[in-house]
């Protein structure tokens, strides 16, 4: 492809998206039901057009960030100027020249409100679009050459001239059986975020949300229905927004909050229902306050709410886990839900740092949190950790002496990186079953990571400490010995993470990353959770070649080759070689590629887990499988260990199925699909020098199992991934291995 062409189909795809990001959204289909709409008013069609061309050819020309263009962020502002001029005036050469000048203006603007905001992290919505119309209606008596629009005054001429009699007829239909008040403001509220006054561009805008989005539709119901209740409630006149056209206020507060700039749930959904009163309020105030100024609030209480809710948010101590902004927008509301309900999972926001467990081998938690005997009040979030046999005795012998307690001497290590900022080292340890109250936590070390995280590990051994007080430790870097001292009958380690770096702090309630559970038969994966009392718990051991082989490094070439054996020709067109690319995009995010069909799988490794993240692509594709397979891989392991996992729901679900769940996604998910990853015992892993392991793949529908996958990965020495795939429908075979090996 010609690097004209790329450059022309780039442009045409800022243009498209600059009109479907009015509703937050990349939807091609949105957008050219949008354009078309905007042309039932030929004057405002053209003029947004034209503006919307020029913001994004300024944007293409200085050289600002080519995937920001791309998304219609630089464009849309002006659209809105653009369309709204070619409403108000009458098509002339003059008005042209007006909506150019409007669109440099409101695009300049777009840039100065996108460093002024961009700096607290919150987005410039439509304020451009408000100063440049403003600007432009305060002038307007002043522009003489400029003739006043008096389209909209015979409605079914214009309707007559766009699409004749039938189209007349059928507008003339909608009229007469749509009798209720509140759906025909709702449609004419729609219709008057891209300036149109039909109630068949509200109707076409409410079709094409619909199959856009289910959530953005249920949205743009309940902020409105919000609205109508309270303008019922207080006694304000609901029909006024008939003529007024502001109710789209309404509709965009819900969208933005409800579904785009928060992950959509009951909570996002809930304040929604509390904000709109406000909005109503701002709204029926400001419009008292503009028409002074013979101008129309426009968009101003949406962009008022929206803002001041998203800038309070950011100043949250503690981030709620239900109630988060979208880390990075996937421009749909559902794969905002499915994908971050599972990665929230994964990278808690609440829990940014990740912690492993404070020393090498298994441990039993003796006394957990809001423990039987201290871990009381304010100092309840803490646990003791002992080391115990097979019979679960702490100790050999008589246990009266230290030495007969397993864990006495053992290594304690850091749970995180960062520096020491406490390390008492001089008690004596304690004589069996005395305690120590005047020096009550014994010797102790506090490790500060950052600002708002410290840990603290106490009741170590006398004189054992291997740093001292500003010395910069690593994660699993050895800090003492666990002993018996302070207030501390029996040997074992105290552990509390706190947000003070005091000896005496309160504790804080804060998870372990990743750390394995002794179970019956094996060992479990558990992230960011809580150990529990008489737990068994044990760090990962990490292992060299798993890790070597899913470190993908950007620039990375990888060589595929698939087997297919089915019934179904599109599954066989799966079978062929490939080659596949590493890279990261703007966010620093690494992805793989698949050159020959586009297809690309995000992924993370935080050097103890492999995860991948998202996946943008056809189904059937061999990289669909290979981000499915290898969905959440531990680069460090026990034999017999077991991960879980959920994969979104809109990787293998679709039709009508996903399309009831979108409607009830932010209240309940009755489609699940389970993952589990199971590592064989020491004998297959170690056998042939290959890391055997086998997943499972479970699609549920109200709970029950509809399809399994059944899946064996073997990697080998050489950094080879092999994939077995087996259902009902095929079975794919897949073979990786970077290009240079």
């Amino acid at each position: 492809m010609s690097v004209p062409t790329i450059i022309k189909k780039e442009i045409v795809q800022s243009v498209l998206n600059s009109y479907s990001q009015i509703f937050f959204s990349s939807s091609k289909l949105l957008a050219f039901s949008l354009i078309i709409i905007s042309f039932f008013d030929y004057g405002a069609g053209i003029g947004g057009l034209l503006a919307v061309i020029v913001a994004n050819s300024l944007a293409w020309g200085l050289g600002y960030n080519k995937y920001l263009v791309g998304t219609g962020f630089y464009g849309y502002n002006a659209l809105l100027v653009g369309l709204g001029i070619g409403l108000f005036y009458q098509p002339s050469i003059e008005v042209y020249v007006l909506i150019i000048i409007a669109a440099i203006l409101t695009f300049f603007i777009t840039i100065v409100f996108q460093g002024v905001l961009g700096k607290y992290g919150l987005p410039f919505l439509s304020i451009p679009f408000l100063f440049g119309i403003w600007i432009v209606a305060l002038s307007g008596g002043e522009l003489s050459a400029l003739n006043m629009s008096e389209r909209g005054i015979f409605t079914y001429n214009e309707l007559y001239s766009i699409g004749g009699q039938n189209f007349v007829n059928f507008y003339d239909f909608l009229e007469n059986n749509i009798r209720s008040s509140f759906i025909q403001i709702y449609f004419r509220s729609l219709g008057a975020i891209f300036f149109q006054t039909h109630l068949l561009a509200g109707i076409i805008i409410a079709v094409g949300l619909l199959f856009y989005s289910r959530i953005t539709f249920v949205l743009s119901l309940l902020g409105f229905t919000t609205a109508y209740l309270f303008y019922n409630l207080v006694g304000i006149e609901f029909n006024s927004l008939g003529y007024t056209f502001i109710g789209f206020n309404y509709i965009l507060t819900a969208i933005a909050l409800g579904g785009y700039y928060l992950v959509p749930g009951r909570i996002s959904f809930g304040w929604i229902i509390i904000l709109l009163p406000a909005v109503v309020l701002i709204t029926t105030s400001t419009q008292q306050i503009f028409l002074l100024l013979k101008v129309s609030a426009y968009s101003l209480p949406f962009n008022i709410v929206v803002l001041m809710f998203l800038y309070a948010l950011k100043l949250r101590e503690k981030r709620p886990r239900k109630l988060l902004e979208t880390p990075v927008q996937l421009g749909k509301p559902e794969k905002n839900l499915y994908l971050y309900s599972g990665n929230l999972k994964r990278f808690p926001a609440a829990y940014p740092v990740s912690a492993t467990l404070p020393f090498f081998g298994e441990w039993t938690v003796s006394q957990g949190h809001s423990g039987e005997h201290t871990h009381k009040g304010a100092w309840k979030h803490a646990w003791d950790f002992v080391v115990t046999d097979r019979n679960g005795k702490q100790f050999k012998g008589s246990g009266d002496y230290h030495e007969d307690y397993f864990c006495f001497g053992k290594a304690v290590v850091a749970p995180f990186d960062g520096t020491i900022i406490e390390a008492v080292n001089h008690i004596a340890d304690n004589t069996i079953g005395d305690v120590n109250t005047k020096e009550n936590w014994g010797n102790t070390v506090i490790i500060k990571h950052n600002d708002y995280l410290y840990a603290k590990l106490s009741h170590l051994k006398y004189h054992s400490l291997e740093v001292k007080v500003g010395d910069a430790v690593k994660k699993g870097q050895l800090l003492g010995r666990c002993g018996n001292t302070g207030r501390s009958p029996y040997p074992h380690l105290h552990f509390q993470f706190q947000v003070t770096p005091y000896i005496g702090s309160v504790t804080l309630d804060y998870p372990f990353g990743n750390f394995l559970l002794k179970e019956q038969n094996g060992f479990s994966l558990k992230n960011f959770e809580f150990p529990q009392k008489d737990d068994i718990v044990v760090n990962p051991t990490k292992n060299d070649s798993l890790a070597k082989a899913l470190h993908f490094i950007p620039g990375q070439r990888l060589k595929v080759e698939v087997e297919v054996d089915s019934e179904s020709k599109k599954w066989r067109k799966m079978a062929g070689e490939y080659s596949w690319l590493v890279q990261t995009d703007v966010y620093n995010t690494t992805f793989i590629q698949c050159e020959k069909e586009g297809a690309v799988a995000y992924l993370h490794n935080n050097n103890e887990l492999h995860y991948f993240t998202n996946y943008v692509g056809k189904k059937y594709s061999a990289l669909f499988w290979f981000y499915t397979v290898l969905f959440k891989v531990p680069l460090g392991f026990l034999p017999n260990s077991k991960i879980s996992d959920s994969i979104p729901i809109n990787m293998m679900f679709g039709g009508l199925l996903k399309v009831l769940q979108d409607f009830v996604a932010p209240l309940y998910l009755f489609l699940n699909i389970d993952y589990q990853l199971l590592l064989k015992d020491a004998g297959d892993i170690l056998s042939s020098g290959d890391i055997e392991m086998n997943a499972e793949i479970s699609k549920r529908i109200f709970g029950k199992t509809v399809n399994t996958y059944e899946v064996e990965i073997k990697i080998t020495p050489e950094n080879v991934i092999e994939i077995s795939v087996i259902f009902n429908k095929a079975k794919i075979k897949i073979k990786c291995q970077n290009e240079l090996d």
